[in-house]
């Protein structure tokens, strides 16, 4: 018996070595190793409470997700998703230059998957103080109302938020508001609407990281009220206080827009015809330009649709000025008593200065002056007195002349 065990053992030896290796030829064919590159795998944030502690908020600059290579046989690497992966940064091994290094596994088949490539990889981060402020809440609102309304009041309850995180994201939020539709709306309505944050270009900041509070409690949305108004169209109306400099006229003002839109309950609006302006031009002697508030000239609670300003114009010119001379034979006398007679002391012409628009005084004739005296209230004796002249419209005086004169009794 050990004979026939021991005969040809060199024999026996290779064959089982020779069946070792076409083991291995054959296993290797069969399910031969393979590699595969996974990428985007999240990395887990182990004890950030650490961070917490410090009264500090971060950011990860590096490392949130993780690309890796790996070998395995095919009929494992075959099955493999990025789920098969663990990968974490224990904030408890935080460097002092914020950076921590990130563990990889894969529990599902250990030591049969090899990482090959990006096996050591590191999480990197920023530190920030932890900051709260208040932000007031915004009401945006989209879309058009029904024809012939629009939003009188629009309020969010709570008004006011503390935003908290870390200071410099705090630090970089310009508004905070909700919005809310009211397409089609003729009546008030209230909404629930959530709360987003703006930075200084108008862009949508990740909220991701920030926490929206109200009287210590988090919260993501606000209640919205919104009242509306009906609308009414009405025309301007301005008129002129005052006058011009001394030798300055003024034209009819011209304005844009000539009408406006308003708002308001029906009991506010239905008294409202037009709108009355008032612009004060006393002393002016240049032209007048300037923008109107109607606002300010609006019933209280009437809301004015689209911040409408009109714009104001208002002609300014200084006056041409025209020397005309009248002769006392041209003056009517008035009331002079019947047994008196009247002798003229001023010989010559009397000088007349007018002056006017050039399309009023450039045809003025000495007749068209009409100059008089009213002598009711004089008696025999010697006088002088201004004579007065009835003008036409635009046709001021500009010197007062006299004329001395005698009464006499018949």
């Amino acid at each position: 018996m050990k004979e026939k065990l021991t005969r040809n053992v060199g024999l026996k030896i290779l064959s089982i070595v020779l069946a070792a290796l076409l083991w291995i030829v054959i296993t290797n064919i069969d399910d031969p190793y393979k590699t595969k590159r996974f990428t985007g795998i999240e990395v887990k944030v182990l004890n950030e409470e650490v961070i917490e502690h410090l009264n500090q908020e971060y950011d990860i600059t590096e490392g949130e997700t993780i690309n890796i290579k790996v070998e395995a046989r095919k009929s494992i690497i075959d099955k493999l998703r990025n789920s098969d992966f663990i990968a974490t940064a224990d904030f408890r091994h935080l460097s002092d230059v914020n950076a921590v290094r990130i563990e990889i596994s894969c529990p599902k088949y250990g030591e049969a998957v090899e990482i090959i490539d990006g096996k050591y990889q590191e999480m990197l981060i920023t530190r920030d103080v932890l900051d709260h402020q208040d932000k007031k809440v915004n009401i945006v609102v989209k879309g058009e109302v029904a024809k012939g309304f629009t939003i009188a009041e629009k309020t969010a309850s709570p008004n006011m938020i503390t935003v908290s995180g870390a200071k410099g994201r705090v630090d970089k939020i310009s508004e905070i508001t909700v919005e809310v539709d009211a397409t089609n709306k003729s009546r008030p309505f209230n909404t629930t609407a959530a709360l987003r944050a703006y930075d200084a270009n108008g862009k949508l900041m990740d909220t991701d990281k920030l926490t929206f509070e109200y009287d210590n409690q988090p919260i993501e949305t606000v209640d919205v009220s919104v009242s509306l108004y009906r609308t009414k169209t009405i025309n301007l109306s301005i008129s002129i206080a005052g006058k011009p400099a001394e030798g300055y006229s003024y034209a009819a003002p011209s304005y844009s827009p000539e009408q406006i839109t308003i708002a308001g309950t029906d009991e506010m609006l239905k008294d409202i015809k037009y709108l009355p302006i008032t612009v004060d031009i006393t002393g002016a002697n240049k032209n007048i330009e300037k923008e109107i508030d109607p606002l300010e000239w609006l019933p209280k609670g009437v809301i004015l649709v689209n911040d409408t300003t009109i714009a104001l114009n208002i002609k300014i010119e200084e006056l041409d000025t025209k020397e005309m001379t009248v002769g006392s034979h041209d003056i009517d006398i008035h009331n002079l008593k019947d047994n008196c007679s009247i002798t003229y002391n001023t010989t010559g012409g009397i000088y007349v200065v007018v002056n006017g628009s050039e399309e009023d005084i450039e045809y003025l004739t000495e007749e068209d002056l009409k100059p008089r005296i009213d002598l009711t209230d004089y008696s025999v004796g010697t006088y002088s007195a201004e004579i007065e002249f009835d003008l036409p419209e635009g046709v001021n005086l500009v010197n007062k002349p006299t004329i001395s004169f005698n009464i006499i009794e018949k």
